[in-house]
């Protein structure tokens, strides 16, 4: 019976054991990151400038992930300074190996401006290995994430909660290798800062410039019919002030294929302004058969209907972009 107990121990202890060869699975490198600091968040180009710390932890002494990594959306790669804080990785009393390099340079990420003003940003700094793919090496976020300096200011925004992600990015090419195609998935880390701009400050702007040329405009509707120069006079510099704002703001702005809350808003003040013309000229018909008082009626009809349908219009668009 001991014998039979014996063979059947071992038996159980060799089928345990990994075999000699087996396959070894992909290295685990923990990364962490902490953000020091953002600056010249440049809408034209799109693009902004980060100082970041990014540490890492791994176990194979072969592999060297703070040397072999690379950031997947930099803007201006020259312009990068890359520098270790050690001279050779670290090892932990765990047994890990540890790393952490600084990064000082520009990256960017195409911006979705639909509601500018009131847009939230989400600023990233995304990376991944050069060469090893995710059966060699795959990225596990450090428990303490992304750490973002207390003091970090982006001066004209707000932050929000930093995120540290991590996927796995496939790309559909070999790259010209006409060997069999190998398997081309990476694993990536993405680091994510919410920034918005504050909503009053930005309101207040932007907005009350415009309102107050809709205010201005409105008063061509007050004049009496007979003053036709003057009601005309009005709309037409309140036409080419609205201009005027509107290609102030459009200097700093990127060039994009869809219209921005702004654009909406500048709109609808040529509506308004444009309305308000047309019935200025059908109350000079109306003089000309010397139908004062319905050219009046119209002109108090029109200023109530035209500035409802405006600043009903200019809310719901803000609502729309909070």
């Amino acid at each position: 019976m001991m014998r039979i107990f014996l063979s059947m121990l071992a038996a159980s202890l060799f089928a345990a054991a990994p075999a000699a060869g087996a396959p070894k699975g992909p290295e685990n490198v923990t990364v962490g990151a902490y953000l020091n600091d953002i600056q010249n968040l440049d809408l034209k180009s799109h693009s902004y400038s980060v100082d970041i710390y990014l540490w890492f932890r791994w176990k194979d002494k072969s592999l060297d992930p703070a040397s072999s990594f690379e950031f997947m959306n930099p803007y201006e790669l020259w312009g990068h300074v890359r520098t270790k804080v050690y001279p050779e990785p670290v090892r932990l009393p765990s047994g890990d190996y540890y790393q952490v390099v600084r990064n000082q340079g520009r990256f960017s990420r195409k911006l979705k401006l639909y509601d500018y003003p009131f847009d939230e940003q989400n600023l990233a700094v995304e990376l991944e290995d050069t060469d090893l793919t995710t059966d060699k090496l795959v990225y596990v976020p450090d428990m303490k994430g992304l750490i973002v300096n207390p003091s970090l200011e982006l001066p004209g925004f707000t932050l929000g909660a930093p995120e540290i992600k991590v996927g796995e990015v496939s790309y559909s090419t070999s790259f010209g290798d006409p060997r069999p195609p190998p398997r081309t998935a990476h694993s990536r880390v993405t680091l994510n800062i919410l920034v918005a701009r504050p909503v009053l400050t930005y309101g207040v702007k932007l907005l009350l410039p415009i309102l107050c040329v809709i205010f201005c405009a409105a008063l061509m509707f007050l004049f009496h019919p007979k003053h036709v120069d003057s009601r005309v006079g009005i709309g037409i510099t309140a036409m080419l002030t609205i201009v005027a704002l509107q290609i102030t703001l459009n200097d700093d702005f990127p060039e994009v294929a869809y219209l921005v809350f702004m654009d909406k808003v500048y709109l609808c003040a040529y509506l308004y302004v444009i309305a308000g013309l047309a019935v200025v000229v059908k109350t000079t018909w109306l003089l000309e058969s010397k139908d004062y008082q319905r050219a009046i009626r119209l002109d108090r009809r029109s200023l109530v209907f035209l500035s409802v349908a405006y600043l009903a219009t200019n809310l719901f668009l803000i609502y729309r972009a909070l």
